[in-house]
């Protein structure tokens, strides 16, 4: 899973990057967020989607794929 969750989170940041890093509001942040709250592909204990492995939150934080406008849910739920 590590290997998997590395290879996740450094497609993402080039991605990230290569689009100029836009970030998403707080209000865009805390509608993802409630969405994966419900998701049932969501480790709860340690707020990580268990289908891309990406870190989970309602902070505006740099590990927090919710926060990365760019980023796009893996399930198309976001």
């Amino acid at each position: 899973m590590i290997v998997v969750k590395l290879k996740t989170f450094i497609k993402s940041l080039f991605w990230h990057v290569y689009s100029g890093c836009p970030k998403s509001s707080q209000k865009l942040i805390n509608d993802r967020f409630q969405i994966c709250l419900s998701c049932d592909m969501l480790d709860k204990r340690h707020m990580q989607c268990l289908v891309c492995g990406c870190n989970i939150g309602s902070k505006k934080r740099f590990l927090n794929k919710l926060a990365w406008a760019d980023q796009k849910c893996p399930l198309d739920k976001w």
